[in-house]
């Protein structure tokens, strides 16, 4: 009861102060609890799910889920890196060649060991009962910034930021990196698999911001010693002419 009553307390902090109500918990373990339910899902509709439904879900890495592409980001199948490239250049054409291609791949975040387990288990962090692994926050422009911003308090680092990178990469990328990860949500998780009639998913204003859950904690703890957070710093703004 004492981590949940802390979560939701974290959850609540960042509404407050940067008005973000979508955070979720990613956590990898062999073992999950009657809590998480299964749907019919590909890994960026379950993440989508949890963000807008506020529901408790989950990743079989056993089983898979029903994209292909997630499968092979979630380590869950062996792609050789020339099948891949053949969606990349040949059907999608988000590269224009292999060579091109190739260089993505190499650059790709390593699937850590920690995210080996089972399942990957999904929850909304007032939700969550043990300590997340990964936490994500659906985030506007700014209050992505203000996040960067607090991340840098103490000691500055660059975020984790991959072209072309897919939707579901943002379950694990921040893990081997140890780094923030800015994740702008793929192009056909966002238009094609992210549409169910007229109603799309995701926000064009939107985008995923996911971190380790020490550097969460940090800033967290960083909020009223940063302007970024909720300190209020002495300075006026200089009088322009009208805009």
């Amino acid at each position: 009861m004492y981590m949940t009553s802390l979560y939701k307390k974290q959850a609540q902090t960042f509404k407050n102060v940067l008005k973000i109500e979508k955070i979720i918990s990613i956590r990898f373990s062999d073992i999950k609890n009657k809590n998480f339910k299964k749907y019919q899902d590909t890994a960026c509709t379950a993440l989508a799910r949890s963000f807008g439904k506020n529901i408790c879900t989950f990743i079989d890495r056993q089983s898979g889920q029903l994209c292909a592409g997630g499968n092979y980001f979630l380590n869950v199948t062996k792609t050789p890196t020339e099948e891949v490239c053949e969606v990349y250049v040949k059907e999608e054409r988000v590269f224009a060649n292999n060579q091109a291609c190739s260089a993505f791949i190499k650059d790709l975040p390593k699937y850590p060991r920690l995210a080996t387990r089972r399942y990957i288990l999904i929850s909304p962090l007032s939700k969550e009962i043990s300590k997340p692994d990964v936490i994500m926050m659906l985030v506007n422009p700014a209050q992505a910034g203000r996040i960067l911003g607090l991340s840098v308090n103490k000691k500055m680092s660059y975020p984790l930021v991959i072209p072309a990178l897919s939707t579901c990469a943002s379950i694990y990328a921040p893990i081997d990196s140890n780094k923030i990860h800015l994740n702008f949500i793929d192009y056909f998780d966002r238009y094609y698999q992210g549409k169910q009639g007229k109603k799309l998913f995701w926000k064009e204003s939107e985008l995923i911001i996911s971190m380790p859950y020490k550097i969460f904690q940090e800033i967290v703890e960083t909020f009223p010693r940063s302007a970024h957070g909720s300190f209020r710093p002495k300075l006026k703004p200089q009088k322009v002419e009208a805009l």
